[in-house]
Parts: C-alpha cells; structure tokens; sequence
C-alpha cells in the first residue's frame, strides 16, 4: 500500500509539472507587465548586483519598499544562477507549484490520511488558477509554498509533542512569507495558536512554543526592517505598500463611481494625486499619509466598507468582475491584476467550490455520526482550528483592501484540502460505503 501511495503520488506531482510546463510553453511571448514587470524589474536590478532600485512611484524618486524582498530576491537569484531570465523565472515558478502540490499532500495525509493526502494532490496539479499561475511572475508562487511549510511545521509540532526545532522553523518560513507578501501577517495568530498545544496552555512551558515560532519571525525579518529605518529613517516593518493599496479602495472617486470599490491606483485619484509629487516626501511619508486617509475615510463610511469588503469577496471568487478601474471606472483586464480569467478557471474554482461544500458539511455534521449509520457520515476528523483560521484570515483582511482573483491563491490549497475530503464522501456515499479518509 506505501510503496503504490508513493508510485501515484509521483504520477500525481509529475503530471502537474507537466501541466505546468505546458502552460509557460504555450504562452509564447510573453512580457510582463503591471505587478510582474516589477518583479522583473527589481530581479534584475539584483541579478546585476545593484540592489534595489529607486521608487518608481514618486517622480523625485528616493527609496523605495513598496515590494516586499522575498521574491525579488528569489526570482534574482534565479535569474543571476541560470542567465536567461524570464524563462528560467518561469519554470522555476512551475517547480514552486509541483512543490506546494508536495506540501498540500502532506498537510492533507497528516489529518486525513494519505487517502485524501492523494485526492487533495491531484486537484492540486490540475486546478486551472495554480496551474496558469505558472506563466507570470508573481509572488503568490513563492508565497504559497511558504505558508503551506509554515502549516506543516507546526502540525509537525503538534504530532512530535512540542518539539522547538519545528516552532523555529514555521518561524523561520513565516518570516520569510511576510517578507514575501504583507498578506504573511495572516500567518501569526494561526501558527502561534497552532504551536500552543501543551498542557496547561498558558504556563511557561506551553508558552515557550509560540514564543520561539514569534522570536524566530521577528529574527527573520529584522534586517529588512533595519534596511528600512536606514532608507527611511522611520520604523517601516515590512513595505511601504499598505497605504497605496488600502486608499485605492477608500477614496471619494472609488465611492462616488458605482464601481462598489473597486481598486483604482491613487495616482489618478484627485484627492490623493498631489501627495505623489510633493517635493521631499519620500515612500513611506507617502505611505503613512496615504493610510491615515484611507482609515479615516472608512471610519466615516462604514456603509461603504462593508458594501467594497462583500464585493470584493465575490471578485476574489470570480464571481463579478472589476477588481481594478481606471480612470474613468473601466475594469482593467490584464493579466495578473485585472478580472479577465480564463473560463477554465472559473469552471474550475465552481466545482472545487461546490465539492468544498460537501467536505465542510460533512466535517460539521461528523460530530453525532456513528459506524454502522449509512443516513449520516461516519465521524471524520475536522483538523485543528489553526488549519482553517489560515485561509479564513488570509481572505478577510484581502478582501478589506482589495478583490483581485489572485489573492485567493494562498487560500486555495485549503479550500482544495475541503474539496478532496468532499469527493472522498460523495464516491464513499455513493457507494453506500461509510465515510473513510484512510
């Protein structure tokens, strides 16, 4: 029974490489552009040994953070290891894939058992958004590998009785997230309660788990943040990116357009335009300023929060389009910011949806189950509560600030996790078999 789980999980990884593969070979000329042709931009400057570059976002120029390091950084590497460049940043966004296909296995058969660690792999390599994520580059790529190693670092932690070494390392991987992405801040409260499994739970000893995972995070970030208070002469954490995202949203142009909050860059908001060619403000001035009115507005038009976080739940969701807007409220289309998807992916995120659905009612109504009672499901382990507080976090403080498609990504191995416990009932029931996941 191993050695034929471990023959199929080959085929299964193999078969998303392949996929992968055929994505970026069939993509033929491509350029990036908007967020990708950043990544490039500051890969490059990197790969050259010049660091990162001057802001592009204000016309004095001066530092710049506005894109967290991981991935310029990675995709640098890349390109100063292999020479080629775009090409070769694509494939290596391809084997990130094939490896969160790996990590989702593992995080799956470690609760459910290598039944659904198997079923949870292969919708892995064949869902249309994470496989046509292959072609851009994006550092949701390199993000959700991050979180996934997190997650099962601290499972590791809890299955091996609180060893530290694994409280280090989700640390050390959750740094390196939020380092990546400023969604990485998700990531903390789901770790550390997930590392917070001895008894009793709040003496020294139990303490010391989600002390060591916070400690190491804090380490991993530390001479980014140093970097900054250097550029800067300010404390800028992370990126100078949470003002210019959140005040793209909340804004009297995004509210009085109709296009229910829709993303429009404050560069062509008129109440904000003026702040980007300000002599001597440099990002984060910019950034502090741009998040204090973008808070304010939002206090002072809760209707219209709440209006722009439910749509853009369901941009996110592709259900609606519009996730971004020029000037005039258009929705912008291009790839990687706009709502233009393929149709293969949103058939695809509709039946993962839907299979998502029967996993979590039946993890819900598993607690009254009995063996022997085909009327209901038999008892099904429901994971911890850490497990789903990550994608649910990661969803709600996106949808606050911003609706595009992509932003689900890091949500999605989960939500493929629900849809392989899903299948996994439906095939069981429909065979009039009771419910298993071994």
């Amino acid at each position: 029974m191993l050695t034929s789980s471990r023959t199929v999980l080959v085929a299964i990884v193999l078969a998303g490489l392949a996929l992968r593969i055929g994505a970026i070979a069939t993509d033929g000329g491509y350029k990036p552009a908007n967020d990708a042709f950043e990544y490039d931009y500051y890969a490059r400057a990197i790969a050259d040994g010049d660091g990162y570059p001057r802001s592009g976002y204000l016309l004095q120029g001066g530092p710049t953070a506005i894109r967290g390091p991981g991935y310029p950084y990675f995709l640098g590497g890349v390109y100063a290891l292999s020479g080629s460049g775009i090409t070769a940043g694509r494939i290596a966004g391809a084997l990130l894939g094939v490896l969160a296909i790996f990590l989702t296995y593992l995080i799956a058969r470690r609760v459910w058992g290598v039944r659904v660690g198997l079923l949870a792999a292969a919708l892995t390599a064949v869902f249309p958004p994470l496989v046509l994520l292959s072609r851009e580059l994006l550092s949701e790529s390199l993000f959700i590998v991050l979180e996934l190693g997190a997650v099962l670092c601290a499972l590791n932690f809890r299955r091996s009785g609180g060893a530290l070494g694994w409280a280090a390392a989700g640390g050390a991987l959750c740094g390196l997230a939020l380092l990546t992405r400023n969604t990485g801040l998700a990531l903390l409260l789901p770790l550390a309660l997930g590392v917070l499994v001895l008894q009793p739970r709040f003496r020294p000893r139990a303490l010391l788990g989600p002390a060591v995972l916070l400690a190491v995070t804090a380490l991993v970030v530390a001479p980014w943040t140093i970097r900054n208070a250097d550029q800067f002469e300010r404390f800028v954490p992370l990126t100078t990116s949470t003002g210019i995202t959140a005040s793209g949203v909340y804004n009297p142009a995004s509210r009085d357009s109709g296009t229910h909050g829709a993303w429009r860059d404050p560069r062509i908001a008129p109440s904000l335009a003026p702040l980007f060619e300000t002599p001597g403000l440099d990002e984060a001035e910019v950034d502090a300023r741009l998040r204090r009115e973008a808070r304010d507005f939002a206090w002072q038009h809760p209707a219209y929060a709440a209006e722009a976080f439910g749509w853009n739940l369901m941009r996110m969701f592709e259900l609606t389009g519009g996730s971004v807007v020029d000037r005039e409220g258009n929705p912008v289309d291009d790839r990687g910011i706009g709502s233009a998807t393929p149709t293969s992916e949103r058939i695809g995120i509709a039946i993962v949806v839907l299979l998502g659905l029967v996993g979590t009612l039946a993890l819900i109504f598993s607690r009254r189950a009995r063996p022997g009672d085909f009327r209901r499901p038999f008892r099904l382990p429901r994971g911890p509560f850490f497990l789903w507080l990550v994608p649910f976090l990661i969803l709600v403080t996106t949808a606050l600030v911003n609706g595009l498609p992509r932003d689900r990504l890091p949500a999605d191995p989960f939500l493929l996790i629900l849809a392989a416990i899903g299948l996994a009932v439906l095939y069981d029931r429909a065979r009039g078999q009771e419910i298993r996941t071994r």
